[in-house]
């Protein structure tokens, strides 16, 4: 079974500058990605949401393969979703990786990153392809 492992990043919004992103936009992309898992979406294999600085990053793991436009757009619906927290909270460079208009302070349109690998998972084998 061929498994992709994708990580999207992006910076939509931090508390006290470029420190954070808040626990509220934290939390909203950690249901999207359990809902995403989950046998009602079928989306992922499974995912991971975590940080660095004010970077929101998804780990996912999935079975559509490198560049998947339904990956991609999962990533951007959970960004834009997490910038529209950051409004209302009145945070600092809400959507700065995806709005032209967003105040970000440093070089414009570096937006979203993305890395994908894709590999071969033997369905038969118990160790972890780690």
């Amino acid at each position: 079974m061929k498994v992709t492992l994708s990580v999207i990043k992006a910076d939509v919004g931090s508390i006290g500058g470029h420190t954070r992103p808040s626990e509220r936009m934290l939390h909203l992309i950690r249901e999207e990605m359990k809902a995403a898992c989950s046998g009602s979406k079928g989306l992922l294999i499974d995912g991971l949401v975590t940080f660095t600085g004010d970077d929101i990053a998804l780990i996912m793991s999935h079975t559509h393969g490198v560049g998947a436009p339904v990956v991609h757009r999962f990533a951007w619906e959970c960004f834009l979703a997490a910038t529209e927290v950051a409004r209302k909270q009145g945070l600092y460079g809400a959507g700065q990786d995806l709005l032209v208009d967003a105040p970000s302070g440093n070089i414009r349109g570096a937006g979203p990153a993305v890395a994908e690998i894709e590999f071969e998972r033997d369905p038969q084998s118990k160790d972890r392809p780690a």
